[in-house]
């Protein structure tokens, strides 16, 4: 198994304590926490293996609270007997953080989905996505794809979330995105390797959408991927600013507690 200190060279092994304890603490647990060095910083990663890695999506706990970050989340993962390996926001939220399209949890459609277009922000973005975890597979799909049989769809999926622009399909990045482009944000993304592996990533720097989606392609070897927000994005256990805003749902991976 590569891990972070094999991955990187000494140089950037500074940037990223929080890693250590992480890869020690997941023992045999397969998803991978790794960065790779991208200009003058670093892309953190989290590769997962479904057929190995409990992945999940968390938006409120049993009294209807929003976990809102990922201390909250852990604590109450914790008096479960869980506790997480790795976790980023899950895409874009109103100001309520309420999910702004579909969100699906165990199984149960909690937001629907969001196909208003022409409106202003990144969500709603050509093409908007809908990120979809069934047993042990995952997919993204442009919601235009998604629509066309939703109940078929539904009807195998236990956790989804929509979000937008999708950067990567079937291997093309996203034509609406520009190398010269100057809007350089941090940004969060999962991304699809193949049915059963996914990635999560968030660049350390400000970057652009293309940017980023070529380092997902090139670099990751991801057929398709879905930008989650920016700005706000974190990635646990990757330490973020002391004073960040609470965001909606959380995509993390779990492990019990001893394992």
């Amino acid at each position: 198994m590569q891990t972070l200190f094999s991955f990187l060279p000494l140089k950037y092994l500074r940037f990223a304590p929080a890693l250590w304890l992480a890869l020690l603490a997941a023992g045999s647990h397969a998803a991978k926490l790794m960065e790779y060095p991208f200009h003058d910083g670093v892309i953190h990663v989290c590769s997962i293996d479904l057929r190995q890695d409990p992945l999940r999506m968390f938006w409120k706990d049993d009294q209807g609270k929003v976990f809102g970050d990922f201390d909250q989340l852990n604590s109450w993962l914790q008096s479960r007997k869980q506790t997480l390996v790795c976790a980023t926001n899950g895409g874009i939220y109103e100001e309520n953080l309420r999910p702004l399209g579909l969100y699906v949890e165990e199984g149960h459609v909690l937001r629907r989905l969001n196909s208003r277009k022409n409106a202003y922000g990144n969500f709603y973005l050509e093409p908007k996505g809908v990120f979809l975890v069934q047993d042990q597979q995952a997919q993204i799909l442009d919601i235009e794809t998604f629509q066309a049989s939703p109940l078929e769809l539904l009807s195998s999926v236990r956790f989804a979330t929509q979000s937008g622009p999708m950067l990567i399909q079937h291997g093309n990045i996203n034509p609406q995105f520009s190398l010269q482009s100057v809007n350089l944000l941090i940004r969060n993304a999962v991304c699809i390797r193949s049915s059963h592996e996914v990635v999560l990533a968030l660049s350390g720097t400000p970057v652009s959408f293309y940017e980023f989606a070529r380092f997902l392609r090139d670099k990751l070897a991801c057929t398709d991927a879905l930008h989650l927000d920016s700005k706000v994005s974190r990635l646990f256990p990757v330490a973020g600013p002391l004073f960040a805003p609470a965001f909606g749902v959380i995509i993390a991976v779990t492990r019990p507690i001893g394992r």
